[in-house]
């Protein structure tokens, strides 16, 4: 299977599928193999340069489009046609996702809450799916160890991705901002997107805390919901793409970053030769937008 035009590197860094793939450096990019979940044994060879990807999938394996970003990748391209914005980095970007390891991500967005996602946060998803349980005497693996079985069992009611969402919310530790991230990365819903730092900061505003029982009760709906916040906001304003602007504006957070743990280093080599073109295509799609 060859894939052309797409920085897997970019697309990885800020997925929360990230975890359920090995990551091997190369001289012109890197290798990404599926360790756990949908298309385990999925293995891609990342050149950088060149924006072309080679998978080889093993027999008997089928591999939705959805784990490659491939039905996605419309949307990024669309935000570049709107803002007219030369030379636009996003339509390089995509977003990858996929139902079937819902439980996985969801395991991976609770596990990034406080702490440094691309240090603990994929370790601790990595050991949980070879080894079955995590080593750490972090707090935040003592509150996942006594959310999980509530955790799994909203999944096993098979409900809806909304629905499934909203019972998410009644679960400790289960705030509004991760179940927007759930519902971005597990079902490739851009309507939602969470608002974190890197968001808020590109928005030029202060993130704040929504009111959990009443997104509950309008069914996450921010669209139709009469509280002034951040989710009600960047619903409105960006609509389907609001998951596509919040996953640039994550990369560039990122990618601004001084401190940069190693396994980033191999997703993006050299931050340098994206940051303006990222920063540029931002500062145009809240221009365009904001405007109509």
């Amino acid at each position: 299977m060859e894939i052309r035009g797409v920085h897997f590197g970019l697309t990885l860094l800020y997925s929360y599928l990230l975890p359920l793939y090995s990551i091997e450096e190369t001289s012109s990019g890197l290798i990404f193999r599926k360790i756990a979940g949908a298309s385990k044994g999925l293995m891609c060879i990342f050149n950088e340069k060149k924006l072309e990807t080679h998978c080889s999938v093993p027999s008997g394996v089928v591999v939705s489009p959805s784990l490659l970003g491939l039905d996605r990748r419309v949307l990024f391209e669309e935000l570049c046609r709107l803002t007219s914005t030369e030379k636009c980095i996003s339509k390089y970007i995509t977003l990858i996702y996929e139902p079937h390891d819902r439980e996985l991500v969801l395991y991976s967005v609770y596990l990034s809450r406080n702490t440094d996602y691309y240090v603990n946060t994929v370790k601790w998803v990595y050991e949980l799916v070879t080894e079955g349980s995590v080593k750490s005497s972090s707090y935040i693996i003592r509150e996942f160890n006594r959310v999980k079985p509530a955790l799994r069992g909203v999944l096993e009611k098979n409900l809806d991705s909304l629905s499934e969402a909203v019972e998410l919310l009644r679960v400790r530790g289960i705030g509004v901002k991760s179940v927007k991230a759930y519902l971005l990365h597990a079902y490739g819903l851009t309507l939602h997107a969470p608002v974190d730092r890197h968001y808020a900061s590109v928005l030029g505003v202060k993130p704040t805390q929504p009111n959990k029982q009443l997104c509950a009760l309008r069914r996450l709906d921010c669209s139709a919901c009469t509280l002034s916040c951040l989710y009600n906001y960047t619903t409105r304003l960006f609509g389907q793409f609001n998951g596509v602007v919040q996953s640039l504006s994550y990369i560039y957070g990122r990618l601004r970053s001084k401190r940069r743990s190693k396994l980033e280093e191999i997703l993006v080599q050299d931050p340098s030769q994206y940051l303006d073109n990222i920063e540029k295509t931002l500062s145009r799609v809240l221009a365009v937008f904001t405007k109509s």
